[in-house]
């Protein structure tokens, strides 16, 4: 874009920067992830402030990014200096799972100034005193291609996951009956389970009402997901330490902002589960879950804590709710396609890229190795599941 200036910013102070950022978030539309909600949990988390990308136009800013340096060899022979978009490439770390990527950008230049912030960044900056030759945007919505990829730059896509929502306005439609928009097979389950736990007494959700609560009831929800994942044979999200240190900060920041919610899912007075919801506007996302699951096998905490999770912000006046990517079968059962996400692999032309491209069209493998493509698109198994 003509007219735009950009600056790699370093060694910045977190709270000036989070002023800064608030205020472009002010004039901007951001999903959750890019919201100083998630970005200010996570940098506080890392313990480090990571070179910030400012686009200005007209002296005011209307484009940030934080770019994490990131030099990877390929095959013992291909050395390549980048950077990482809002993530680190490390596994340990990028498991908190960011999704909806991309630049915080202000409304009125959206899809307009995405390009030139990378033509930038591969272009004249010097990331570690280096020329980066390629850029990680892991989780975007896979259309943002169009408008951040600048034209003669190659382009690879490690990794495509779906995603999957509720329409709540077609709960509405429906009267609230949300098991009437389903699948009869889902419908009948859900039904039944909902009966199984009535039975033991009235179903209730609360949302974690102070921060004394909201900590107590993350701990809660920590030890059933850890229960249900090592059941599986996988680590869990709260086996890796910097997974646990950014819920905490997440929910601290975000639950009294009501922009985080921690929901308790009881029949009878007896837990069924706990959601942890990420809140912008009135798109509700799925993040985080653990449920106590039952000897019945009948009875399905996973499906009756989402769909009355999913009744309550219908009743809110909410527009969607979001389960976020990856495909797990709960996700396709209870709702609807959605965007699918994309990582994006954008590279520099030169000598070693282009052989680096034409070697993996050889071989038909994807760029960055396989860790970076399980941590790529936010669904990781350690982090999400429902039953």
């Amino acid at each position: 874009m003509s007219g735009a200036a950009f600056t790699l910013h370093t060694g910045l102070d977190l709270p000036a920067l989070g002023e800064h950022w608030r205020a472009l978030q002010a004039r901007a539309a951001p999903r959750f992830f890019l919201s100083w909600s998630w970005i200010g949990a996570w940098l506080e988390t890392l313990g480090t402030i990571p070179p910030v990308l400012e686009g200005r136009i007209d002296g005011q800013t209307v484009l940030l990014g934080v770019v994490v340096p990131r030099h990877r060899v390929e095959a013992g022979l291909i050395r390549v200096h980048g950077a990482m978009l809002h993530t680190t490439g490390d596994r340990a770390q990028d498991v908190i799972a960011v999704e909806y990527n991309g630049f915080l950008v202000d409304r009125t230049h959206e899809g307009r100034i995405e390009a030139a912030a990378v033509a930038f960044l591969l272009g004249p900056a010097r990331l570690a005193g280096r020329r980066c030759d390629e850029l990680h945007i892991v989780a975007t919505v896979a259309a943002a291609e169009a408008w951040l990829v600048p034209p003669g730059m190659l382009v690879q896509h490690p990794a495509r996951k779906p995603s999957w929502r509720v329409d709540l306005a077609a709960v509405r439609a429906a009267g609230g009956d949300f098991p009437a928009l389903l699948s009869a097979n889902t419908r009948q389950q859900l039904r039944r389970a909902l009966r199984g736990y009535a039975a033991r007494g009235p179903l209730a959700v609360t949302p974690a009402a102070d921060a004394a609560t909201t900590l107590g009831w993350l701990d809660a929800l920590a030890a059933l997901h850890q229960a249900q994942w090592q059941a599986r044979g996988e680590p869990g999200g709260w086996a890796f330490p910097f997974f646990a240190r950014f819920q905490r900060r997440l929910v601290a920041a975000g639950v009294p902002e009501g922009r985080v919610e921690l929901l308790r899912v009881t029949a009878g007075g007896q837990e069924l589960g706990y959601l942890l919801n990420l809140i912008e506007g009135d798109h509700a996302m799925a993040f985080v879950s653990g449920f106590r699951f039952d000897p019945d096998p009948r009875l399905k905490p996973g499906l009756v804590c989402h769909a009355l999770a999913i009744a309550r912000h219908a009743e809110a006046g909410r527009a969607i709710y979001d389960f976020l990517a990856g495909a797990a079968r709960y996700k396709a059962s209870l709702g609807r396609p959605g965007p699918e996400f994309a990582y994006l692999l954008i590279q520099r032309p030169t000598l070693m890229t282009r052989a680096e491209h034409a070697l993996r069209r050889l071989l038909r493998r994807p760029a960055g190795g396989d860790q970076a493509i399980e941590a790529s698109t936010g669904a990781s198994a350690a982090s999400r599941a429902a039953g």
